[in-house]
């Protein structure tokens, strides 16, 4: 017997986590596109905003504080690709994904947009399993990721930078 796969097993099955539910954030300028997908979403148990003006997105995502944002690549003021590279020049965004959708079907076009930030790339109309499928699995890999960013992995408790911030937070509360 493997020990440590029986000690990761066992701590599996006895460990009773709650989750918050995930934050996606939706900016879509077209109102029923986007309450379609705040639908589906918020049907897979998530916590949807919708924001149809891209101009106040950096103040929604303050605000709502998002895991993932789903963003309309075309949008009249502000284009997704113009407001990505306003998001990813501020640290608290950095490692937020971000997804576009679009039903714009040039690969180049498409690849341009993610070099500028983007995450994915979702070419509409998409089914509403398929969002789901890709929210989710993003969003897993964030969590797996900020674990191992903000845990130490022998004793499993927060490493020396979040528990400054924790305890920062923590006083601050108080």
């Amino acid at each position: 017997v493997d020990i440590v796969n029986l000690i990761d097993r066992l701590d599996d099955l006895t460990t009773v986590e709650t989750y918050d539910p995930y934050r996606v954030l939706v900016v879509e300028d077209q109102a029923p596109i986007a309450n379609y997908y705040k639908m589906v979403l918020t049907m897979a148990s998530m916590d949807a905003q919708v924001i149809t003006e891209p101009t106040k997105v950096i103040q929604q995502m303050i605000e709502f504080h998002p895991d993932l944002v789903l963003m309309d690549l075309y949008m009249p003021d502000v284009g997704g690709a113009e407001l990505v590279r306003v998001i990813r020049q501020m640290d608290e965004f950095v490692s937020i994904p971000i997804v576009f959708l679009s039903s714009e079907d040039d690969f180049n076009k498409q690849m341009e947009a993610m070099s500028l930030g983007g995450d994915d790339f979702l070419t509409k109309p998409i089914k509403a399993s398929h969002l789901v499928a890709v929210v989710k699995s993003r969003l897993e890999r964030l969590k797996t990721l900020r674990s191992y960013m903000v845990r130490d992995s022998l004793t499993g408790l927060l490493n020396h930078t979040s528990l400054r911030s924790t305890l920062i937070q923590e006083v601050n509360r108080c």
